[in-house]
């Protein structure tokens, strides 16, 4: 019948075998390979001793201690090499050194043991199975000591490196080294109480199984311990250092963790009643689209909830959520500048159009006057007037209209601005107006040696105001004359689309550069002829006359190509009559 000794130590070292392979397939960690070896040399350990509990005679027993020392001698060897690369990540011998003291010890302690019974200086002739026992009594000798003393160097060497390690870690790897120290010294503990004190177990050397079982629970350490696993020391490492803060909350509204910036803006103290208050209305806050700040000494931070699924249940309620506290104070204080800057620059815009309006209304008195005055004089009524005389008043008179235009354009761009213009809402006869813009341009046309040629006249009835929409084509027909070369014709036409008519003015030859409709259409704006200088005029007439186009539902864009000249388009639905508003005519013109 064999030896419980013996099935103690089959069972541990199939479990052992087991946790090898296992851990070989599916774990992967730092000195494993080391690891790894001090399993195999432990199980090889534990199947010697257990058959040399199962023998009966001196020699067979002595046959099967001397095998174990193949074991015995790699055990201390490999795992000092593991400890120091798990901590490391490298160990103070190279590859080669370390293979070769990895062979070398283990078979030098294994030859003297073998060829002892021609020295007797690894067991003495006093190594006999002592009378009434079952089991062998060695009688060390000074070879067994020395490898003893080589084989504990390496011990302490791996003892050493998990006190220094255990003095720099963080608390949180104290557990796993702690638990690497008590593994350590365990054997250790037994194997020198067996030398000195002949302890055993079931008569036989103990070091082996208390390291097993040592070895046994580490590795189930090794395992659930995320100490060493990089995966969650990454993500604890980033969790700590991100700049913004986060807390964690679990389904019943408990604070699980906050990482660090949460703690250093004090969440965790001094803001603890709102940050209660706040999770209290948890799902609000992951629904809600308003806004919500909380505050916290002089900084403004907007709370952004995230529900976490449970990986179990991912359809069911949430595992929890992820609140992430992001710092707005700089954006609030810009948002707060620009409303201000935004209100400043309102006020003094109202004040500019306030005092161009005052100024416009204070000339156009006196000019009315003034001009009417010159008409006077020029009609001869007060008498004959000179040449020379009559040519200075013919130049005063023409500037007298211009300024008084320009100020009819102030005024009625300053009603456009402050949406105080209303439009007649009738039917407009579009090719009539046309017609007579064309007829009453043929002056300044023939004083710019342009001609006027009348195109497709599609007949088209709009529904707006009369005066307005011949402003519009008026000051076309006006900018198309300006822009034309010497010799130049300018076309007009009316087409329509549908429910869509569309006036054409096109010029004699002049084009505008791509990417200037903000300026072609702008306040006070204008385009230089022919890279020149800019033509006369307020800068006012294409501004005036989009904002009008827009007003009864129309619009005005162009279309220019070098050397062929630009075509403005006024588009107007054809035939609707829009929403009416009381009536105010406009008869400005450019």
């Amino acid at each position: 019948m064999l030896e419980p000794a013996f099935w103690a130590a089959a069972g541990v070292s199939a479990i052992a075998a087991l946790v090898l392979f296992w851990m070989s397939r599916f774990q992967r960690f730092q000195g494993k390979l080391y690891y790894s070896l001090t399993f195999v040399a432990m199980i090889w350990t534990l199947l010697m001793v257990g058959l040399e509990a199962a023998s009966n005679s001196a020699a067979c027993q002595l046959q099967w201690a001397t095998l174990a020392w193949l074991g015995n001698g790699l055990v201390p060897v490999a795992w000092c090499f593991f400890v120091y690369d798990y901590i490391d990540n490298k160990i103070p011998l190279g590859k080669r050194t370390a293979g070769f003291v990895l062979t070398a010890i283990p078979l030098i302690g294994f030859l003297i043991a073998a060829t002892n019974q021609w020295h007797l200086l690894f067991y003495t002739d006093k190594t006999v199975i002592p009378s009434g026992e079952n089991y062998i009594k060695f009688a060390h000798g000074p070879a067994f000591f020395a490898i003893i003393a080589i084989l504990y160097a390496f011990v302490a060497a791996a003892i050493f490196r998990l006190a220094r390690a255990f003095r720099e870690a963080k608390p949180v790897a104290w557990p796993l080294l702690a638990m690497l120290i008590f593994i350590t010294l365990t054997p250790l503990t037994a194997n020198a109480a067996y030398i000195g004190l002949g302890f055993t177990f079931f008569g036989l050397d103990p070091t082996a199984f208390m390291f097993t079982l040592g070895i046994l629970s580490f590795t189930w350490m090794l395992v659930t311990n995320k100490t060493m696993d990089m995966a969650f020391v990454g993500q604890s490492l980033l969790f700590n250092t991100m700049s913004e803060p986060v807390v964690l909350v679990d389904r019943y509204r408990n604070i699980s963790l906050m990482n660090a910036a949460a703690k250093d803006i004090g969440l965790h103290s001094g803001s603890a009643s709102a940050l209660s208050k706040m999770i209290e209305n948890i799902n609000y806050l992951e629904k809600s689209e308003k806004a919500v700040h909380l505050t916290l000494g002089q900084r403004f931070y907007e709370p952004r909830a995230r529900p976490i699924e449970s990986p179990l249940d991912p359809t069911g309620s949430e595992l929890g959520w992820s609140i992430t506290f992001i710092d707005i104070t700089d954006r609030i204080a810009t948002n707060a500048a620009l409303e201000e800057a935004l209100k400043q620059a309102d006020s003094a815009n109202r004040a500019k159009d306030e005092f161009i309006s005052v100024v416009s209304h204070e000339l156009r008195t006196p000019l009315t006057s003034l001009t009417g005055g010159l008409t006077l004089a020029l009609s001869g009524r007060l008498g004959d007037v000179p040449d020379p005389i009559r040519s200075l008043l013919n130049i005063a008179h023409r500037n007298g209209g211009r300024l008084s235009r320009l100020i009819e354009n102030i005024l009625l761009a300053q009603k456009i601005e402050v949406d105080a213009l209303t439009l007649e809402s009738k039917p407009v006869d579009l090719g009539l107006l046309l017609k007579e813009s064309f007829e009453e341009n043929k002056m300044f046309a023939a004083e710019r040696e342009v001609q006027l040629a009348l195109k497709s006249i599609m007949p088209a009835v709009i529904i707006g105001d009369a005066f307005a929409i011949r402003q519009i084509i008026d000051n076309l027909i006006s900018n198309a004359i300006k822009f034309s070369d010497p010799q130049g014709v300018v076309e007009g036409s009316i087409t329509t689309a549908g429910s869509r008519v569309k006036l054409s003015i096109k010029n004699g030859g002049r084009s505008i550069p791509e990417g200037m409709e903000s300026k072609v259409f702008g306040r006070f704006e204008q385009i230089e002829n022919s890279g020149q200088s800019a033509t006369q005029g307020s800068g006012l007439g294409l501004h005036i006359s989009k904002k009008l186009a827009k007003q009864m539902f129309g619009d005005i864009f162009y279309e220019s190509l070098p050397s062929i000249g630009t075509t403005f388009n006024v588009e107007f639905q054809l035939g609707e009559k829009p929403t009416p508003k009381a009536a105010l005519l406009v008869s400005s013109s450019v």
